[in-house]
């Protein structure tokens, strides 16, 4: 979308040539640059269609301390202020880049142009409605906008993976982008909670709780590519649950996988089974087997000392028993999920013992029963 844009604002009697469904084409210009630069500083600071249509004239403003000119390439060179149509008292400024300040310029040149201004005169808006206008008192309507860049996307016909077509008018896509890149960047959400200009960081983190969901969408959807060209044969949600655990060898346990953030710590011992963080693959049934095998083993053998001692078995209430019968409970839930697996699958499966917990006899004991004869 960002490749065409220049085509929204290209003269009426010029022409373009883009590419359609494999074929180049030649389309005319819609001559409006206005919009064109209006949707770009959408794209580029994530503001709404309304606080970029009601900018005033001259938004921007130097950064105190700084020498714009010194600014590298992708540093802040200047503080534009927007109007803050949405929420009161929210902010209205942000730092923005040296291309948001030169296509502000070249948006001022061109009302200059159009509305015959001096080098210093001004009118209200930096972007005034082009009709019964004449004073520029009036800036551009958010509906106007939008209709004129629906008309572009059909114009255009771009079309995305589905055959859906590409809608420039849902501009308020290019703020969601904004925040989920700033997110994914690293910036910190009370960085970002103040360049979106929200009141509070529950606003900022709904951008974070779909991020994600988002990534693994995105990586999904992708075609895997080995080094020698072909198409990896593996299943891509397999794939991206190990890419997800090779970054994390620290968490590779003899029986599976802990899937704590690495920022965490696990002091419960050998307590993953029946913990929601642990996963596992049927490469790991045979352990998990024998581990269930020598607990067993582990509780006759008390059992028989504890009779001896004194006169009669632990019962399920014993402290240490109950903790081994919720142990019974989960492994025998993962080998039902494993051995339901096919022989060769290397799907990881998380959450298939969680039912083993104490509190949760009653929701396990039919998988008991089927879990005990098949172990």
């Amino acid at each position: 979308m960002l490749t065409h844009i220049e085509l929204l604002g290209l003269p009426t009697e010029q022409t373009r040539t883009v590419v359609r469904d494999a074929r180049q084409i030649e389309l005319t210009g819609l001559g409006h640059p206005a919009v064109m630069r209006a949707w770009l500083i959408q794209a580029m600071t994530g503001r709404r269609a309304s606080e970029v249509l009601m900018m005033d004239f001259e938004p921007l403003s130097d950064i105190p301390g700084l020498d714009a000119a010194a600014v590298p390439e992708g540093g802040m060179a200047a503080r534009l202020r927007y109007q803050q149509t949405k929420i009161d008292a929210a902010p209205n400024t942000i730092l923005v880049g040296r291309d948001v300040v030169e296509i502000i310029r070249e948006q001022q040149a061109w009302v200059r142009e159009n509305w015959q201004l001096g080098p210093a005169d001004t009118i209200r808006y930096l972007f005034p409605k082009t009709t019964g206008n004449r004073h520029g008192t009036k800036s551009w309507e958010t509906s106007n906008y939008n209709h004129v860049l629906k008309d572009f996307s059909h114009h255009l016909d771009l079309r995305d993976s589905r055959g859906e077509l590409l809608l420039y008018s849902r501009s308020h896509r290019l703020r969601h982008t904004k925040a989920t890149t700033l997110i994914n960047a690293g910036a910190p959400i009370h960085v970002v909670q103040r360049y979106l200009g929200h009141l509070s960081p529950e606003m900022t983190m709904r951008y974070a709780a779909t991020l994600a969901s988002t990534a693994e969408r995105e990586f999904l959807a992708l075609a895997k590519i080995g080094r020698d060209g072909r198409k990896i044969g593996m299943d891509r949600r397999d794939m991206l649950e190990l890419v997800q655990l090779d970054r994390r060898t620290d968490r590779i346990l003899s029986n599976g996988y802990c899937l704590l953030p690495p920022t965490r710590s696990c002091d419960k011992g050998n307590a993953c089974h029946g913990c929601d963080h642990f996963a596992t693959d049927r490469t790991f049934l045979p352990d998990i087997q024998r581990q269930l095998a020598e607990t067993q083993s582990l509780v006759a053998t008390r059992q028989a000392r504890h009779t001896e001692r004194y006169g009669e078995p632990m019962n399920g209430t014993n402290v240490w028993m109950e903790q081994r019968n919720a142990e019974f409970r989960s492994m025998q839930l993962e080998i039902l999920a494993l051995e339901a697996q096919p022989a060769n699958s290397t799907t990881v499966v998380r959450g298939a013992s969680v039912l083993g917990r104490t509190g949760y006899q009653d929701a396990a004991g039919a998988s008991d029963s089927k879990g005990a004869s098949r172990s």
